[in-house]
């Protein structure tokens, strides 16, 4: 008997059976084993019925109408092809799925954020933000969800250069930095069979840039003028002595925009930084000098209904954005000359002239850490006296520029 093949007019018709006012579906045939299935429920499917080593079959071809007759005909007859030449279509079809979950689940993005995720105990949370933000923004929307093993140099010297056209020169060779790290990575976890980062030149294909150093002031004259200039700052409240805490604590700029009151021991006069708050992913005991002190008391009206101790003037819940402390300088007229973080430039350099500390004291003050673990944690035990003499030199050389 053969078959009565299907037209467009009766495959937009046809309806589901009707038994005794009970709808089932309707199996309508094409020929070759095509079927166009109407459910019950009205819904119309294409599928392909065969046999292959003995063994009965279903092939899913497509919904109608997104699949139209002459398309589902077309993908059944690829399918008889594959028969065949001894392919089953239905298991090439689940291998095909599997080696995209696979696919899927060593994406670029999966990997990134697996290699984040365990550096995240090992670096500062600013710098964590910053990449993730780096990789939201540039990669993830081209190539995060590719397979890592597929993605070429090509691709990411072309994500670099897109980046470098927007003036941000630094930040393209950056990007290529993090995605070395990144392939290393999943070349030690198996996820690819070769670092292609390593076979990039920034040099060839981005163009250079000074790694310029953060901007301070030495000289003690122009020092005293800063100082004055800050606490003469008719900015904002919380701004002013965010700099000027700085200025007495030589703190990195985020330990400062997110400093708490519950890090404060005033009793003991000084300030304990939270290990996942430090570069170095260590607890910073750090000594108050009576001028840092007065500055506390000064703001604590201010922020004490706060967890910060400097919060945003948009909100007492918010920290300071990154930007406030150093538009706050050129705000002042020393944008040209000094940033936040150059107070720690300021204090390395003017305590190291002194000649009265030694260079252990200095650096553990500024929470650089020791590469020797025996002598570190010997360090940690035995500096306290010497650290709170170097803090008092400091908050009274700065008191006395002042005048």
């Amino acid at each position: 008997m053969t078959t009565k093949k299907l037209t467009a007019k009766l495959v937009q018709s046809a309806k589901p059976k009707e038994i005794n006012n009970v709808f089932k579906d309707n199996y309508i045939p094409d020929g070759g084993g095509l079927y166009l299935i109407v459910t019950a429920r009205g819904g119309k499917l294409w599928r392909y019925h065969f046999s292959f080593q003995n063994k009965k079959y279903r092939l899913p071809l497509g919904k109608y109408p997104t699949l139209s007759l002459k398309e589902a005909r077309e993908l059944h007859k690829e399918a008889q092809i594959k028969k065949a030449k001894g392919i089953n279509p239905v298991k090439e079809r689940r291998a095909k799925k599997q080696q995209s979950k696979k696919e899927e689940r060593n994406s670029f993005r999966e990997v990134a954020e697996e290699f984040l995720k365990k550096r995240s105990t090992e670096i500062a949370q600013s710098t964590l933000k910053k990449r993730e933000n780096l990789l939201k923004k540039d990669f993830y929307p081209i190539i995060g969800n590719r397979a890592i093993d597929k993605i070429e140099k090509s691709d990411l010297v072309k994500i670099a250069l897109t980046i470098q056209e927007r003036g941000a020169v630094e930040t393209a060779h950056k990007s290529i930095l993090l995605c070395g790290q990144i392939w290393r990575y999943a070349l030690q976890t198996d996820k690819v069979k070769h670092n292609i980062v390593a076979d990039i030149s920034k040099t060839d294909v981005l163009k250079s840039y000074t790694n310029k150093k953060f901007r301070t002031i030495t000289d003690p004259q122009r020092i005293g003028e800063l100082m004055r200039a800050l606490y003469s700052y008719h900015g904002e409240y919380s701004t002013k002595w965010a700099l000027l805490f700085m200025a007495h604590t030589f703190v990195r700029s985020y330990n400062i925009r997110f400093a708490e009151w519950s890090e404060i021991d005033l009793k003991n006069r000084v300030w304990i930084i939270p290990p996942h708050k430090m570069k170095a992913r260590e607890e910073h005991i750090l000594p108050l000098s009576n001028q840092a002190i007065t500055i506390l008391k000064e703001v604590e009206p201010y922020s004490k209904d706060s967890k910060f101790i400097f919060p945003s003037s948009l909100g007492k819940s918010r920290a300071l954005s990154e930007n406030t402390l150093n538009t706050a300088f050129k705000r002042l007229g020393f944008g040209d000359e000094m940033v936040s973080h150059g107070f720690r430039s300021m204090f390395s350099t003017l305590a190291y002239e002194s000649g009265k500390f030694r260079s252990e004291v200095i650096e553990s003050l500024l929470a650089h850490k020791d590469p020797n673990e025996i002598r570190r944690a010997y360090n940690r035990a035995n500096y306290e006296e010497e650290k709170r003499e170097v803090i008092t030199w400091w908050g009274e050389f700065l008191e006395s520029i002042i005048k």
